[in-house]
């Protein structure tokens, strides 16, 4: 081959290359950007779905427990498994699971008869009950693990 077209064609090999370079570089920290954009969101999602039903369930759990059957809203049961179908969208099948079984606690609550507040008070000075300690730790695990799988993915 003639030296002059070998050249050329390195030169512009070289050139290709050069202004590649700069597109596929930007190419990848914009997904990785994305990427962390779309798993911050999800988290933030979560965490505001699993903060809602840990406020709107330990007051209804309240509620189930203290009030006359005939005081009861069947509204808010309605709410509470909305908010345990919202999850289903979300979680993982520990926290799914646990959702569902705190919904069927309160559920088993509704009709009982009521308690006063000062047995409410003395059965939650007691260090086992906590009716959504279960949800919570199933929460921090699938939160734990979400990010522990995104940063082991970046190293």
């Amino acid at each position: 081959m003639n030296e002059a077209v070998v050249s050329a064609v390195a030169a512009l090999t070289g050139s290709a290359l050069g202004g590649l370079t700069p597109i596929i570089s930007n190419y990848l920290i914009q997904r990785g950007l994305t990427l962390r954009e779309l798993l911050t969101h999800e988290l933030v999602e979560r965490q505001n779905l699993y903060a809602e039903f840990i406020r709107f369930g330990t007051t209804l759990y309240v509620s189930a427990t203290t009030r006359e059957p005939q005081d009861e809203n069947v509204d808010d049961l309605v709410k509470l498994y909305a908010l345990v179908g919202r999850i289903r969208l979300y979680a993982s099948a520990p926290v799914i699971e646990a959702a569902q079984d705190f919904a069927a606690l309160v559920t088993e609550k509704y009709g009982n008869a009521a308690i006063s507040i000062e047995e409410l008070r003395s059965a939650t000075l007691k260090p086992h009950l906590d009716p959504l300690h279960p949800f919570s730790v199933q929460c921090r695990k699938e939160l734990e693990e979400t990010f522990h799988h995104y940063y082991s993915r970046k190293t």
